[in-house]
């Protein structure tokens, strides 16, 4: 189980950049770990999230991330930012596909050491390998 380690970082009730950054951070490290646990922590029980035209809940999140970990090798992070409460995270959903290494961007707000709302960004043509490939899986 992956535990934020960053407690210098937090300021009373007011989370500083760094750990904001931290936290979106530690969450695409614990979703390319396949660690669930740690995702569910980090995620607040009002996320909202948004993808491809849509906005789901936690429930929903963490179902579809679910459904994803077979093909996913890991999460490659490439950078991330942050501004206020909101971090972005820039890296590579590796999968064990023909579509190989996904550069995925995620806007993350973190409101009391918790994501509120996540923005997932990323290039669904280049995605369609991933859905293919666990499609035929199922179907085996």
């Amino acid at each position: 189980m992956m535990v934020c380690t960053y407690p210098d970082l937090w300021k009373g009730e007011d989370m500083t950049e760094t750990a904001n950054a931290a936290i979106a951070r530690e969450y695409i490290e614990a979703v390319g770990a396949h660690e669930l646990e740690t995702v569910d922590r980090l995620l607040a029980d009002g996320l909202a999230a948004r993808f491809a035209g849509g906005t789901i809940g936690k429930r929903e999140w963490m179902a579809a991330l679910e459904r994803l970990l077979p093909a996913l090798v890991r999460n490659d992070v490439r950078e991330v930012f942050a501004d206020g409460d909101r971090a972005c995270v820039v890296y590579d959903f590796v999968t064990d596909t023909a579509a190989g290494a996904v550069p995925c961007v995620e806007l993350v707000s973190v409101r009391d050491g918790r994501i509120t709302e996540i923005e997932l960004i990323f290039d669904r043509v280049a995605f369609a390998p991933v859905n293919e490939a666990l499609a035929a899986r199922a179907a085996t």
